[in-house]
């Protein structure tokens, strides 16, 4: 046993060396906070004194395109984009829903209720996920304004989970972030018309095709490692996205930088501040996929796995 416990120790001594050379995880975090407040607050100097940038400066024009992301608790750059999408079009009732919030501290509702006084409907397939979010918001002190609800959202329940939720009233926000069937959710939503919709896409389709991962009543959850070890099939591509809410009334105004996150505004309320963007020349690589591989290799292998094919007016149309 003795002997056991000295070839343990060395392997723990072995195994400790990488790690030392890389840093502490907590401290790669911490750096990596560090350097996204950074850039947001770069951001924020250079919204306010635009009449001081060079006109010659590429560095500056290439960052106008991510001028108004910002991260409070959004995993991503989410949170600035919705201020300001929200600021454009108005808000009516303070009310958003977010469908699969995660633990709560890292979602598109967290900065609205926490900061801003809003109150929240959020749904999560996951119970352990579910029960940190609900501490989560209740140690910030909304708990009141804030409900989570353990709920496996699918396309064919929208209408009735949210008709006696917020069906009396004009839903400022709606975010959907399931991992799977996020396009049909959106499709099959009929009695509400959100403001402003934020929605995940799979930008491992590419720029040009029009597709979604089936679906047809009954199916369970769609398991993202079904059909792809790394995930990569869930979702739809970002063209059928924007076809779907186009046929809806929905305009697509923006796609955060790392190319996950779609934002829609209702076409009655969008303003000249936010043009209709064309989706094969918004969309962006996905970013931390494209760290190993690269977007053709990413789209090759999704051409290999089913998908249903969406046409120009946000139709599906064939099963492949």
């Amino acid at each position: 046993m003795r002997g056991w416990r000295k070839i343990r120790d060395q392997l723990s001594h072995v195994a400790r060396i990488p790690r030392r050379w890389m840093g502490h995880p907590d401290l790669r975090s911490l750096r990596r906070q560090v350097d996204h407040l950074q850039q947001d607050v770069e951001q924020l100097l250079f919204r306010l004194h635009p009449e001081l940038v060079a006109s010659e400066s590429i560095l500056v024009q290439e960052g106008v395109r991510n001028l108004y992301e910002a991260r409070g608790y959004s995993q991503n750059g989410e949170d600035g984009v919705l201020l300001h999408l929200l600021s454009e079009v108005g808000v009516v009732q303070h009310r958003i829903v977010e469908i699969g919030c995660g633990c709560g501290d890292e979602c598109n509702s967290a900065l609205l209720s926490c900061c801003f006084g809003w109150h929240g409907l959020l749904f999560d397939r996951d119970s352990e996920q579910v029960n940190k979010a609900q501490q989560f918001f209740h140690d910030k002190g909304v708990g009141d304004r804030v409900r989570v609800v353990h709920q496996e959202v699918q396309p064919d329940g929208i209408d009735q989970l949210l008709e006696g939720e917020d069906g009396d009233s004009e839903l400022d926000v709606l975010s959907i972030d399931v991992d799977g069937y996020d396009f049909w959710i959106w499709k099959n939503l009929a009695v509400i018309q959100p403001r402003v919709v934020v929605i995940e896409v799979n930008a491992s389709y590419g720029p040009s095709v029009s597709r979604t991962v089936p679906w047809s009543p009954g199916d369970a959850h769609h398991d993202p490692y079904r059909h792809h070890i790394r995930g990569w099939h869930h979702g739809a591509s970002l063209r059928a996205m924007e076809a779907l809410g186009r046929s809806k009334g929905y305009r697509l105004v923006a796609l955060e930088s790392t190319g996950t996150n779609a934002f829609f505004v209702r076409e009655d309320l969008a303003t000249s501040a936010l043009p209709a963007l064309d989706p094969q020349q918004a969309w962006r690589p996905h970013q931390v996929r494209s760290r190993r591989h690269g977007a053709q290799e990413q789209a090759s292998t999704l051409d290999a796995l089913p998908f249903m094919k969406v046409d120009d007016c946000g139709v599906v149309t064939q099963e492949v």
